[in-house]
């Protein structure tokens, strides 16, 4: 690669750059900037986007949104590009490594729910028929994109009269998607679509009228269908009112509501909504200039490129089992600035999936840094975890307590929990029970699987604050009862315990009856017939 770098290859100084982004040796981040200095100069996406992300959080180069801009924006432009080439974007679906996927997320349970999808669709239920039929024409679920079959399952439910699949059908005639083009087939769609109300139908009108596709063409009968439209959440209506108001096409030039509707559109994540409104941004187009707004739209922007295709590459790889190219995958993602590359890498590193050298308690905590930089909560715990445990870093329990704060501040019950255990020992914070039960109360409050551990947290904190308050009389006490009766008091220790458990037991036996009255009544009706039943048999004994 050094050779292949030195002779100007851009894919060398790429791998280069990604290469010594991944070292901790002395010299090797400086050396990454110049790798990926030069490969994002020949114009490779993922290097604009390693070093926009690195000016946009100052990692290794000074910190400038300016400078971050100049990198994401061309990596926004292919996308853009792309978009414009394929129409449309097959799914990306985007699966975050955690405790959560791993004892939830089952890929067979997953492949068999789809085959009863199919299964029911076939036997002709309708709501399945759209369903599948959305499956195979965006290619998600691990379903190959298909759009023939996707036609089929939409002309099943469309004859059922789904209004869905009717809208589908006339995209899919306007566009040849799995079907020759045809405006006029796909005008009758779309005006029966648009009739019974739907969205997207009315979406389809408007663009047909825009363009003048199988119509003459209607600016104003253009502008009705897509208000139509936009107001029942169409992103792409939105998307195309904004541009309407920047052009001023069959309404007045209004930059406000122009960035109204972009702004609603990319909120549900449309791409060219995201690209336009990045624009305004930066040119100050009936809004402040805003450069942080700018330049994270842009990066939003060009983390959606297909052809990049790293997330998902790297979730397949680690399916397979294939866990060192998996983790190689979301390393080289996460040098690129995304988010949850970032967090998967720390993940798998955590665990030693793909990699179980020494230094992968340290490299975990480095992509943890660069995802809690980015607003990820359960990075900022695990950040405060390693300060407090000690992994990856030394043993320092004032930062873990400070990066505890910052991640309750986002109400993070956990977050929570941890100071209360830190303001009652004393731990990295001066020790302070009252302090220590406000941080209980608010971990209680902030999530209800926190019930169960903060009942018995503050239970604790009681008998706490009560032999710090009375500790001489009650030490001169418990020696009196360990000389004379120390069975006694083993017993009354188990007591008081066995009745600790079964008062929890209670509680969240009637938390559940409250939140679930119905099962709750059904175990009650079912429990008075077993007892009739027995009461029954024992008569007749």
């Amino acid at each position: 690669l050094e050779k292949a770098a030195s002779s100007g290859d851009p894919h060398a100084h790429q791998e280069l750059g990604l290469i010594y982004a991944s070292s901790n040796a002395p010299g090797s981040r400086a050396r990454a900037v110049l790798h990926q200095y030069f490969a994002a100069s020949a114009g490779l996406p993922g290097a604009q986007m390693a070093l926009g992300f690195r000016h946009l959080m100052g990692h290794s180069v000074p910190k400038s949104c300016q400078a971050a801009v100049l990198y994401y924006q061309p990596a926004a432009e292919r996308v853009v590009e792309e978009l414009r080439e394929r129409g449309a974007f097959p799914a990306m679906e985007k699966v975050r490594l955690s405790l959560d996927y791993d004892t939830r997320y089952n890929p067979g349970r997953e492949r068999d729910m789809l085959q009863y999808y199919q299964y029911s669709a076939d036997m002709g239920n309708t709501n399945a028929q759209t369903a599948v039929g959305h499956l195979f024409n965006f290619g998600a679920r691990g379903m190959e994109q298909d759009h023939s079959r996707a036609v089929h399952y939409f002309q099943q439910a469309a004859a059922a009269g789904d209004v869905d699949a009717i809208s589908n059908l006339g995209h899919m005639h306007a566009n040849g998607l799995g079907v020759a083009a045809d405006n006029e087939t796909a005008l009758k769609y779309f005006h029966k679509a648009a009739d019974m109300g739907h969205p997207h139908g009315q979406y389809g009108l408007g663009y047909m009228y825009l363009s003048g596709y199988g119509v003459e063409q209607d600016l104003k009968k253009a502008v009705h269908y897509f208000h139509a439209a936009a107001e029942q959440g169409s992103a792409d209506a939105q998307f195309h009112l904004g541009a309407l108001h920047i052009r001023a096409q069959g309404v007045k030039r209004d930059h406000a509501k122009a960035f109204y509707n972009l702004n609603l559109a990319a909120t549900q994540g449309h791409v060219m909504a995201a690209y336009n409104l990045a624009m305004m941004h930066l040119a100050g187009l009936g809004i402040p200039v805003s450069c942080k707004h700018g330049v994270h739209l842009l990066k939003s922007v060009a983390e959606r490129s297909p052809t990049l295709g790293s997330v998902e590459l790297a979730h397949a790889l680690y399916q397979d089992g294939r866990l060192e190219n998996a983790l190689a995958v979301y390393t080289r993602s996460a040098q690129m600035g995304i988010e949850l590359a970032q967090a998967n890498a720390a993940y798998m590193l955590e665990r030693g999936f793909g990699y179980s050298a020494e230094d992968r308690a340290e490299r975990a905590l480095y992509f943890h840094e660069l995802a809690a930089d980015q607003g990820n909560i359960n990075s900022l715990l695990h950040i405060g975890d390693a300060h407090y445990y000690g992994r990856g870093t030394g043993v320092n329990e004032a930062k873990a307590a400070a990066v505890y704060r910052q991640a309750s501040q986002h109400r993070n019950a956990q977050a929570m929990f941890n100071l209360g255990i830190m303001h009652e020992h004393g731990l990295g914070l001066p020790k302070d029970l009252h302090l220590a039960k406000r941080y209980y109360d608010l971990a209680k409050s902030s999530h209800p699987d926190a019930y169960v551990a903060v009942t018995v947290a503050l239970w604790k904190l009681s008998l706490h604050s009560l032999w710090t308050t009375h500790e001489e009389t009650l030490r001169a006490a418990l020696d009196i009862c360990v000389r004379e009766s120390g069975d006694v008091l083993l017993l009354v220790v188990l007591v008081a315990a066995l009745w600790a458990v079964l008062r929890v037991r209670r509680i969240r036996a009637r938390r559940r009856a409250e939140q679930n009255p119905a099962a709750a009544a059904a175990a009650t009706t079912t429990a008075t017939a077993g007892e009739s039943g027995s009461g029954g048999a024992a008569t007749d004994e």
